[in-house]
């Protein structure tokens, strides 16, 4: 199985490094920048849950074409980038390549089947976390389970089972989803849950857990995305889904940078119109108010227009 990886952010190195160190035939595709440089030239580093370092020899390439034969594309890309990224991409892979988005947020199967009709494709979600600590390194800091939606076509179904006990052989424990809606917004809820509120604050995941308003905020964010939810047709339990997204934030995910903080950090645009943003968005087309979700977008947004005005 020949496998590329779309993003060589901290969740793309960690899937790409973690199916190469199982001897898979795995390829990192990104632009060229001087982190991608550091692993092409002396490998990615994963630092584990106990400190230990993991080197993994691996290669980052800058254009694909339908001769390099994939049969597994796995898009981990920003949201925002997907249509700078996966347009000029729309004759480089053969009819039968399974493309598997498992990124944030939502509406990125959808884009995906607007770029590749012709092609088998799935959406999936994450509940491992990574985080990039310097050119070439990245923390591996959250550990749930990942899920994949099934695919219709018998051939690229068999396909995807095959992946997915690829994965759990590298160690990212992923299983197949029924429900793959149900599963996407459950990976949002979490997202909610930490990302821009950790963006806001400088915070690790966990620690937004440490305060009662902290959990407060992360209550009110996450109710208001499943009145959404359950006013689209999505099954939901929200006092469930936030004592889970509690839960996550002190168990599995706590000492995890999420990606909205470094987007931040690093002055770099965030993926808040997939995220809150699109909570918002569907929250005022079906009528209901997210007044919290609207505020926070709202101040996420004015913070990455005014990077360069920051006051040090």
């Amino acid at each position: 199985m020949k496998i590329l990886v779309i993003g060589a952010g901290a969740m793309g190195c960690l899937f790409a490094g973690r199916l190469k160190a199982q001897q898979a035939d795995v390829l990192l595709y990104n632009r060229y920048n001087p982190h991608i440089e550091q692993i092409n030239q002396s490998g990615l580093v994963i630092v584990e849950r106990d400190d230990k370092e993991t080197t993994i020899p691996l290669k980052v390439v800058q254009a694909v074409s339908k001769e390099d034969g994939y049969d597994v594309v796995l898009v981990l890309v920003k949201a925002h980038a997907n249509k700078a990224v996966l347009e000029p991409m729309r004759d480089s892979f053969s009819p039968d390549a399974l493309l598997i988005t498992m990124q944030n947020g939502l509406g990125n199967l959808e884009t995906i089947k607007e770029f590749f009709p012709k092609n088998p494709s799935a959406a999936g979600t994450m509940g491992c976390g990574a985080s990039v600590e310097s050119e070439g390194r990245i923390l591996h800091r959250g550990w749930g389970k990942n899920y994949i939606g099934p695919v219709e076509e018998a051939a690229a179904q068999e396909k995807l089972l095959d992946f997915i006990a690829l994965l759990n052989r590298s160690g990212l424990q992923t299983d197949l989803a029924d429900d793959v809606q149900t599963v996407i917004w459950n990976k949002l809820f979490v997202n909610l849950a930490y990302n821009s509120l950790t963006a806001l604050t400088r915070l690790r995941n966990g620690d937004i857990l440490n305060t009662d308003e902290g959990q407060d905020l992360l209550r009110n964010v996450v109710r208001e995305a499943a009145q959404v939810a359950e006013r689209i047709g999505v099954a939901v339990d929200a006092e469930q889904i936030i004592a889970n997204c509690l839960r996550m934030g002190r168990e599995d995910i706590g000492a995890n940078k999420s990606s909205m903080l470094m987007d931040v950090m690093h002055k770099r645009k965030t993926e808040i119109d997939a995220i809150n943003g699109a909570v918002a968005k569907l929250g005022k087309r079906h009528g209901v108010e997210t007044p919290y979700n609207d505020l926070i977008t709202g101040i996420i947004k004015v913070i990455e227009a005014n990077y360069d005005l920051q006051v040090d």
